[in-house]
């Protein structure tokens, strides 16, 4: 709520305290989303690396508990740090995770801005036509060798 307001320090700060009660407290569900909202904060504070830290602690929380529906975001967060085939990849994924969930529009209506300008910014990077292979391929696959793929440091290699 504090970060839609526009109260972000505030938001990152409640969001700090509380990530530490949720660890203290063995809580991985909530402690996920509020490295969601970390996350978050950073993306729109233009810290894309930042995000992406937040966004990979997420995922990890994440695929502990099979939630689809936060993987699916986390991925968004995360192809938000923008790195070409990488970025393009890891939305395929999200694609995929989106699609399972019932969610086929991709991920929350906050992130479109994000999403489009990572996308631009991706395509630019490597082209229309390395970014579309790139993105189907990660929508075809799914689950955990997809999701450790979305979530290694460098790219994967060509297949």
């Amino acid at each position: 709520m504090l970060r839609s307001c526009g109260c972000s320090d505030e938001a990152r700060a409640r969001a700090r305290e509380l990530r530490q009660h949720c660890a203290q407290l063995g809580e991985v569900w909530p402690l996920s989303y509020l490295e969601c909202q970390l996350a978050l904060i950073a993306l729109f504070q233009s810290a894309p690396h930042e995000a992406a830290g937040h966004a990979r602690t997420m995922l990890e929380s994440k695929r502990l508990l099979g939630d689809a529906f936060g993987i699916a975001l986390g991925l968004d967060l995360l192809a938000a740090e923008g790195r070409g085939e990488q970025a393009a990849t890891v939305y395929g994924v999200g694609e995929s995770y989106w699609r399972s969930v019932g969610h086929p529009q991709r991920g929350t209506p906050e992130l479109r801005g994000v999403r489009e300008e990572c996308e631009a910014t991706a395509r630019a990077l490597i082209g229309d036509a390395a970014y579309d292979r790139a993105y189907r391929r990660g929508a075809t696959e799914y689950g955990r060798t997809a999701l450790a793929a979305a979530l290694a440091e460098e790219p994967p290699a060509q297949r």
